[in-house]
């Protein structure tokens, strides 16, 4: 076979795979404790499901990927500098794994948690 025959199709990546991915990301960054759900009714809804991507939206328009994350970040961090290396972190991490680009990264901090009340 001399000629290279074009592979048609397409590739689809759920919401959910890459929630996944962010979820991972987020968790694995500094000053980040753990996710929380944007609202009361997501709260219960996740902890009845036991959903593993709480605390990640996930929005696809067109070739968009759009991502805002409900975190809860360590008390006594800069709120900032955790948040921007939390964008960057998850957006490296979801154009690595999906290979497109990621168009936001919105940081929702939902609280703030003391894990170690002697320091």
């Amino acid at each position: 076979m001399t000629e290279q025959q074009a592979i048609s199709g397409e590739i689809h990546i759920s919401p959910t795979a890459i929630a996944s991915i962010a979820s991972r990301a987020a968790l694995q960054s500094y000053g980040v404790v753990g996710m929380a759900a944007s609202n009361l009714a997501s709260e219960v809804a996740a902890a009845l499901s036991r959903d593993p991507n709480r605390g990640v939206v996930v929005a696809l328009n067109g070739d968009e990927i759009l991502i805002d994350l409900y975190v809860v970040i360590e008390y006594g961090t800069r709120i900032a500098t955790v948040a921007n290396s939390l964008i960057n972190a998850v957006r490296y991490q979801v154009e690595k794994s999906v290979g497109a680009p990621v168009t936001q990264v919105n940081v929702h901090v939902q609280g703030l948690r003391v894990t170690h009340p002697d320091a």
